[in-house]
């Protein structure tokens, strides 16, 4: 599946091998600023070049560049067709994916003989596992504050300097956007890349941030150090940050960070829209509305302090 710069979760891939993105898939166009992840081409370019490494490195590569194309597929896949997609040999593909069914990942349907994702494939985490017990918990709020607002609205957890889409709300008329699960677009701007920046100390955000000038996304992109510092220095007096033409041209992102009970953030809600709906008293009022749903979630969302813990906040 061929996704671009807005992903959005779904139950399995909240949590399916946190340590990299998930492999897009063909025909899906997304327009939001908050993610910019590499093409399928890309990623199973790279996943076939780790493959032609020796020894368990390489296998755990082939392997996995299988399980994604299964499971990004819209539809269960021949073999001919996961070797297509996998660019690996039939016989390599086929040992490959007689691993992952006896490991569980994968199921071959007898009367097609195509193979598709199981359940533990799609749906990893448990039930009840404190991140999904958060998405149940926090829909209705997502569902209120995107009604509220008329816009799409986005939960989004911080694993360390990576950030995670846990749920997504939309609005009739809303942006309809599709947000890979970890999201990759630019920190200093996307809207929920500022708002994890606002969360870090001067030495991690130099960390993170890497040597300036800062790549170029629009006219509207800040590339200076000293520029971004100002401008997250503002957001931090305001309680939130935006990202306005920052990334694509026409999109505004509008974040603000989730509390914990230490001091710290957990992660963030983030609004999008067309940025031709956004002059200064729109996205002031967003932004307040935010501030506030915002610092109520640590109270009204009991799951909240377990996921902190899951993500070492």
């Amino acid at each position: 599946m061929t996704r671009k710069n807005l992903d959005t979760s779904s139950g399995r891939a909240q949590v399916r091998r946190l340590g990299r993105p998930a492999a897009h898939s063909p025909g899906r166009t997304t327009t939001q600023g908050t993610a910019m992840v590499k093409s399928a081409d890309e990623e199973r370019t790279k996943a076939g070049n780790d493959g032609e490494r020796e020894g368990p490195a390489g296998t755990l590569a082939r392997g996995l560049a299988i399980l994604d194309a299964i499971v990004d597929a819209p539809q269960p896949l021949m073999l001919g067709e996961v070797a297509a997609l996998t660019r690996l040999d039939q016989s390599t593909t086929l040992r490959l994916l007689r691993t992952l069914e006896d490991s569980g990942y994968v199921v071959r349907l007898a009367d097609s003989k195509r193979y598709a994702p199981s359940p533990k494939g799609l749906l990893p985490l448990p039930l009840m596992h404190p991140i999904n017990q958060l998405r149940r918990e926090s829909h209705s709020v997502l569902i209120e504050l995107a009604r509220n607002l008329r816009e799409t609205v986005v939960l989004v957890l911080y694993l360390s300097t990576e950030r995670m889409v846990t749920d997504i709300a939309q609005a009739p008329g809303s942006l309809s956007p599709y947000y890979n699960t970890w999201l990759q677009g630019p920190l200093h701007g996307s809207g929920s890349g500022k708002a994890l920046l606002l969360s870090l100390d001067p030495e991690q955000r130099a960390a993170v941030l890497g040597p300036e000038p800062y790549k170029v996304y629009t006219p509207q992109t800040i590339v200076d150090r000293a520029e971004l510092d100002e401008d997250l220095r503002v957001s931090a007096l305001r309680g939130y940050v935006v990202a306005h033409d920052e990334h694509h041209v026409g999109l505004t992102a509008i974040a603000a960070n989730i509390p914990t009970w230490n001091n710290g953030h957990v992660g963030c809600l983030v609004v999008t829209g067309h940025s031709r709906d956004m002059d200064e008293a729109r996205i002031a009022g967003i932004g307040e509305e935010l501030v506030r749903v915002a610092k109520l979630m640590p109270y009204q969302l009991g799951s909240l302090r377990s996921v902190a813990h899951v993500v070492g906040k």
